[in-house]
């Protein structure tokens, strides 16, 4: 005992030397890890976050490469714990960790976050339904148009904070363009997320179904003009030529390329024999794709004579 107790604070100076210099070994033994992971914010469930705040944290793990380097992303929870608050207002609370996975059986493991705390506004959450809009830009195909389109669903579930959603009665999707299109379409389109205090709970994504047709147009056609057909050798038309019009409808790419001369109005003199007057029925002759609306005159009274008048 008398030796052990010897020159005891040279000894105790000395133990205490070599577990510092243990530690120090250690500690440079150990490396460092960085990761960051999404910031989960739990608080009560009648307040929501109102503000802006960090959406992720860095993550710095410390202990031996081998183990620390097995830790994935998704071993290590960062969390903001809002559930004592039962009010309105902006709040300072530290960002804590749970460890998961890999992680639970790593030692020595050092976790740290940075930011260590972050400030975030509560405000009383709300839960309305609102109107899906889509943003439709651009335009089909010349001579198309979207005649029709449905969004389903048309109404959506949207879930923030009292002060954004109480007069929002509407949101849009994300762009949907009609640049070249001439035929009907389905899309699937998310929902317009710009806020990202507004969540909607059941889903951000839409579908959008559009109906494309050919535009359709009327057009007033002049007649300058009848054309009589199937008249005898020896007999003709007696007077000057019977003016009229002609009102069709047909898709616009089909009636721009149309001339006046390729719209005409006929008389069947097939079954005229002499001379004489009569009054016989007009008939439109037009292409095909086009569709008479109306037409004058309807029937025409002709002198008949006999030779080339």
């Amino acid at each position: 005992m008398e030796r052990i107790v010897r020159n005891w604070p040279a000894k105790i100076l000395s133990l205490a030397a070599a577990f510092i210099i243990f530690m120090f070994h250690r500690v440079a033994m150990l490396e460092e890890r960085y990761f960051s992971v999404p910031l989960n914010i739990v608080c009560d469930e009648n307040y929501i976050p109102s503000g802006s705040y960090p959406k992720t944290v860095r993550i710095s793990l410390r202990g031996r490469g081998e183990n620390i380097f097995l830790i994935q992303e998704g071993d290590i929870e960062a969390f903001v714990d809002l559930t004592r608050y039962q009010n309105e207002g902006i709040f300072r609370v530290p960002v804590q960790i749970r460890k998961g996975g890999a992680a639970l059986y790593v030692e020595p493991l050092e976790v740290q976050t940075e930011p260590i705390e972050v400030t975030i506004a509560l405000e009383r959450r709300l839960e309305k339904s609102v109107e899906v809009v889509p943003n439709i830009k651009g335009y089909p195909e010349a001579g198309y148009e979207l005649v029709q389109y449905t969004v389903t669903p048309s109404v959506v579930d949207a879930v923030g904070p009292e002060g954004k959603l109480k007069n929002l009665t509407s949101v849009r999707t994300e762009e949907i363009d009609l640049k070249d299109r001439k035929e009907d379409f389905v899309i699937r389109i998310r929902l317009d997320k710009s806020d990202p205090l507004i969540d909607f709970p059941g889903g951000d994504i839409v579908e959008f179904r559009g109906m494309i047709r050919e535009i359709t147009m009327l057009k007033t056609f002049p007649i300058s003009g009848l054309i009589y057909l199937d008249l005898h050798p020896d007999l003709s038309v007696s007077g000057g030529p019977v003016a009229g019009f002609l009102k069709v409808q047909g898709n616009q790419n089909t009636l721009q390329q149309l001339r006046d001369e390729d719209m005409r109005l006929t008389v069947d003199c097939s079954e005229i024999r002499e001379a004489g007057v009569y009054t016989l029925s007009v008939k439109p002759d037009v292409p095909q794709g086009v569709t008479v609306l109306s037409y004058e005159p309807d029937e025409v009274v002709v002198r008949i004579v006999e030779g080339d008048e």
